[in-house]
């Protein structure tokens, strides 16, 4: 399914991966797709900045694990060391492509799996992309599956910072059906 998604789309999903290894968490839930959506430019990261969500913000919601970040790559520590970790990615990305850092194997550390909610999350955005007669899947398109889900840790992180659910929703849809 993956090859149906839009460049931004599917390095939402790989922002994700990372956003789940960072918060300790053995799985990637919609609160991490909600984090990855966020952290790329499109219609699902306008809609959440115009209703005044940051990644910040949400990121301090979201729930930590017991397990190691990934590939124990610390920013500050590099950053010490004369090392922009952001720059190493983003020339990373350019060269091998997205995600290319992430996705390197590290012995002892186990690849994460999409949680249920998650799965759901990418079911939905692939229902309404063919609702809408749309052939690509766009970051829209999850932020509407990950929303229309009932109970979902995105959901819930998004509720406790207030956002008028129905309101980001319109708003994502407007912007996914102007798309087209």
């Amino acid at each position: 399914m993956l090859e149906r998604f839009t460049s931004a789309a599917r390095q939402a999903v790989i922002d994700a991966r990372y956003e789940a290894g960072r918060a300790g968490q053995d799985k990637i839930r919609s609160e991490h797709l909600l984090l990855g959506l966020l952290a790329e430019p499109g219609q699902a990261a306008d809609a959440m900045s115009a209703a005044g969500l940051t990644l910040e913000g949400l990121r301090a919601r979201v729930p930590r694990g017991n397990h190691p970040g990934p590939a124990n790559l610390d920013a500050e520590a590099l950053a010490a060391l004369g090392i922009d970790l952001d720059a190493v990615r983003r020339a990373t990305d350019a060269t091998f492509g997205p995600g290319a850092l992430d996705s390197v194997a590290v012995p002892g550390r186990k690849r994460l799996s999409m949680a249920d909610d998650g799965k759901q999350a990418l079911a939905g955005a692939l229902k309404h992309a063919v609702r809408l007669g749309q052939r690509e899947i766009s970051s829209g398109h999850i932020m509407l599956g990950i929303i229309d889900q009932r109970h979902s840790g995105a959901l819930t992180v998004l509720t406790e910072v207030g956002t008028d659910i129905g309101a980001l929703r319109a708003d994502v849809m407007r912007r996914v059906a102007a798309a087209a």
